[in-house]
């Protein structure tokens, strides 16, 4: 036996898992890799979104609807061709006004997308929790978009964000155990720790 903080005696088997717990640096909870590719994903979605509200904003300038039919008609394939026709002829029967709301809510998404991609960039345990929280709200959405127009951008897309998903909940989950794990090592945290 051998006396601990406070005069309590505690046996020796348990003092040296504590000091095996204690002693051993944990494995790296923040390795960086994994987590800055999630970013750079994040920074491409939100350049693509940005330019998306870019362009929705000079919609109705003719000289840029002149050089969106331009470059619709240079894509290889018919049915992209008539996608995007389809889109702008949609988009051309909103007013200016509903065009800039959305531009707006496409800004404020790729915003998003940023606070993400600098917080996951640097490591920062909120950032993969907004992360989590972001990616499985929109996966129910994506699913329902994929089961109404099929596509495989859809499709690979939609199998990235679960692949995210399922990385930062099982890194949460790791870190979460491991600083419970840790917790009652460290000695004086928690009721124990009073008496």
């Amino acid at each position: 036996m051998r006396a601990a903080a406070g005069g309590r005696q505690t046996a020796g088997p348990t003092r040296e898992i504590a000091n095996a717990v204690t002693d051993t640096p944990p494995p790296p909870l923040r390795s960086l890799a994994v987590l800055r590719v999630i970013a750079v994903f994040k920074f491409l979605k939100a350049a693509f979104v940005i330019t998306t509200g870019l362009g929705l904003l000079r919609f109705y300038d003719p000289a840029f609807q002149k050089t969106l039919y331009r470059l619709i008609g240079g894509l290889p394939y018919a049915f992209e061709q008539k996608l995007l026709r389809e889109g702008l002829a949609y988009l051309s029967g909103m007013s200016p006004k509903r065009i800039q709301i959305i531009a707006v809510a496409t800004f404020v998404y790729a915003g998003l997308f940023l606070v993400e991609g600098v917080g996951l960039w640097m490591g920062l345990h909120w950032a993969e929790v907004l992360t989590a929280v972001a990616t499985s709200s929109l996966i129910p959405l994506e699913i329902y978009e994929l089961w109404r127009h099929p596509t495989f951008n859809k499709v690979l897309v939609i199998a990235l964000n679960v692949l995210i998903l399922a990385y930062l909940i099982w890194r949460l989950r790791r870190e979460a155990a491991l600083h419970r794990a840790a917790r009652p090592a460290a000695g004086g945290s928690g009721p124990q720790g009073l008496r």
